[in-house]
């Protein structure tokens, strides 16, 4: 009963932890050519990705949730609330699938396996997400309508004309750039930091035939 009260303290201070240094982490943005100027590459879910595989996808979602909350409490919003609830959603397509993979079988053919998958996820996501949900809401708060959105990709890629144009030019390269970026520097370091999150974790009973990841 100890042991498992400490551990379950131990869980709770790490979804703390991760949640705010992708919070941090999600203050250091970088605009890039190709889409409007909202659109901004950051590290952040990479704390989170690297949680989820420690910790599993419930504590994965409480990261996300922590992140948008510090991040709302610190800095407000600037998209009326609109762009904080598509990053919650997003956030959880994007770390959800390989996280409940790893969980599953902790090989690290699984791990790489899980990181494309939630790479895929999270770009399907975005795209519904965006074009149903958050630029529609966003463009009636902030702009007075999605033709206006439209035309600011438009300004940046004549190719953009209306929202099904500015899916496949703007979306979704945007976020095969981030998540696949956040995905790369997950399977590069994982491994490390993943040495410290379990320091002090019950030894798991050996498997045979079992690469360990």
């Amino acid at each position: 009963m100890n042991q498992k009260k400490r551990l379950s303290v131990k869980t709770v201070v790490l979804i703390g932890m991760f949640g705010a240094l992708a919070a941090v982490l999600e203050t250091f943005q970088i605009p890039v050519p190709f889409a409007p100027p909202f659109y901004k590459l950051d590290f952040a879910e990479t704390p989170i990705m690297i949680g989820a595989f420690a910790l599993g996808p419930v504590p994965a979602i409480l990261m996300e949730l922590v992140k948008n909350l510090l991040k709302i409490l610190i800095n407000g919003t600037t998209t009326m609330y609109v762009g904080d609830l598509g990053n919650f959603i997003g956030g959880c397509a994007f770390v959800l699938p390989a996280s409940i993979l790893y969980q599953k079988h902790r090989t690290r053919k699984m791990a790489m396996a899980g990181l494309g998958l939630s790479v895929l996820t999270g770009v399907l996501t975005a795209i519904v997400v965006n074009c149903f949900l958050t630029l529609p809401l966003y463009a009636n708060l902030m702009f007075g309508g999605i033709e206006n959105i439209i035309s600011m990709g438009t300004a940046i890629n004549p190719a953009i004309t209306n929202l099904p144009t500015f899916a496949v030019f703007a979306i979704v390269p945007f976020n095969l750039l981030k998540l696949g970026m956040n995905a790369g520097i997950t399977a590069l370091v994982y491994k490390k930091v993943s040495v410290i999150l379990h320091v002090g974790a019950p030894v798991r009973e050996p498997r045979t035939s079992v690469e360990k990841g």
